[in-house]
């Protein structure tokens, strides 16, 4: 078995802890959202599932990698697993599963929070981006611009419902936290 398909087998696993513990489960909470949401909600993991496909696939054909990319590759990859469990503990037990039309328990600012209002959005960001560290190729580029795409309009949409579940403590949160990527944007 060559480095290329085995760094393709830990990105693809890396996305397993994101499914089996999700805040919500898409079957049940799907009817709950707004019809143009609900779009969305379906193509978001669909854009993901592609890009990280399309990577996998350009990985597991690689000859030689070097080491420096591997490393960044799944440094990035542990980092992404670890922030998303960051940000998806302190939403709730990750057992407890909630609906779209619930309010937050409390409005979170600390911890993963603190950092950027969507920690798990951006945990499947920073998941989607380790393959590019190793290996950088157009349709690669253009799948995560399609991911990156679906995940700011996703993270747009929750920020209106959570404005209209909070009210003006929302918009002074996100007067203080960047929406999607830390200290930028």
């Amino acid at each position: 078995m060559t480095l290329g398909i085995v760094l393709s087998i830990v990105f693809a696993l890396g996305w397993v802890p994101f499914f089996l513990f999700r805040a919500e489960d898409v079957r049940v909470a799907l009817p709950a959202y707004p019809k143009g949401e609900r779009s969305w909600v379906t193509m978001t993991p669909v854009a993901l599932s592609l890009h990280m496909t399309v990577a996998c696939v350009s990985i597991s054909r690689l000859v030689q990698i070097p080491a420096w990319s591997v490393v960044l590759g799944l440094a990035m990859c542990g980092a992404a697993v670890a922030f998303w469990f960051w940000g998806r503990v302190m939403i709730g037990p990750l057992g407890v599963r909630r609906l779209p039309d619930e309010p937050p328990l409390q409005l979170q600012r600390t911890g993963a929070f603190g950092i950027v209002r969507h920690p798990l959005y951006f945990g499947y960001l920073l998941a989607a981006a380790a393959p590019l560290a190793v290996v950088l190729r157009p349709v690669q580029l253009v799948t995560f611009a399609a991911s990156f795409i679906a995940l700011a309009v996703r993270a747009s949409q929750e920020e209106r419902r959570l404005r209209a579940q909070l009210g003006p403590a929302y918009d002074a949160y996100c007067a203080e936290v960047k929406r999607l990527i830390p200290f930028v944007w």
